[in-house]
């Protein structure tokens, strides 16, 4: 007698990282600015070694120097991201993946 084993059907797609979300709203950011989308977001030293945190070089294009919890400023450009509970989250070390260098 043989008994036929029934595999899980694997996932359609990936899946979902909280990183996901991040790129969608860096996303919308950009094309509402007239920039192309990204597809990754790119990796950045820790804001406090002053290379450009992840969204500062997200934003660059833009003409964005510095990234705070609430905003996002250079010469010329100013607006809110909220991102803010991103941004404390990369700071407390939670997205290593994301560090150049590591």
């Amino acid at each position: 007698m043989t008994v036929a084993v029934r595999e899980p059907a694997a996932p359609l797609s990936a899946p979902p990282s909280p990183l996901d979300d991040v790129l969608r709203r860096v996303n919308r950011v950009r094309i509402s600015r007239g920039a192309d989308p990204l597809y990754e977001l790119p990796a950045a030293c820790t804001a406090w070694e002053g290379r450009g945190c992840v969204l500062e070089r997200a934003f660059e294009d833009l003409g964005v120097l510095v990234v705070d919890y609430r905003g996002a400023y250079g010469r010329r450009v100013e607006f809110e991201h909220g991102l803010g509970d991103f941004v404390r989250d990369f700071d407390a070390g939670r997205y290593p993946e994301l560090l150049a260098g590591r």
